[in-house]
């Protein structure tokens, strides 16, 4: 399988306060199994409907942090996109995400700073509820490397 590149390679001066990126997803068994093994995390909460059952939640929830690594595609894919660091995230879980059911991860510009933008980070469900809120830091591809990019014509091989 071939990785898929960027959609996209914003600069701080691209960004405006306001821009929103909206990314539709639900989480399925199977990603509850690759997050466990790979976060080494296996609470009965996340994988053993009988002990699920008994929480207040009634059923399997997905682990919280999966909704979260949503904003890890958001800002390295498609805004920022392209060169983008994360430096930092604040984030609060309101409510379980249950699995096979719609969610949307809501990114939106809320300041820019000289070399920094802070995100206004989301999840809604269908009803657009919020199960999470929160703020991300990132550090947008410096406006000096893209136009570099641009000029030697690397950019292109690098964004879809």
């Amino acid at each position: 399988m071939v990785n898929p590149l960027p959609r996209a390679c914003m600069s701080i001066n691209d960004l405006n306060v306001g821009d929103t990126f909206r990314h539709t997803y639900s989480v399925s068994d199977s990603d509850v199994q690759k997050f466990g093994e790979l976060s080494g995390d296996f609470n009965p909460a996340h994988f053993n409907e009988e002990y699920a059952n008994g929480t207040v939640f009634k059923t399997r929830i997905a682990h919280g942090m999966i909704s979260v690594a949503k904003f890890s595609g958001i800002f390295g894919m498609d805004m920022p996109g392209l060169g983008a660091i994360w430096g930092g995230q604040k984030l609060t879980f309101l409510a379980p995400v249950l699995l096979g059911e719609p969610y949307t991860a809501v990114a939106q510009v809320k300041e820019k700073g000289e070399k920094n933008v802070v995100f206004a980070c989301w999840v809604e469900d269908k009803e657009g509820k919020h199960v999470l809120e929160g703020e991300g830091v990132l550090y947008p591809i410096p406006q000096k490397v893209k136009d570099k990019m641009i000029a030697d014509g690397s950019l292109d091989a690098l964004v879809a």
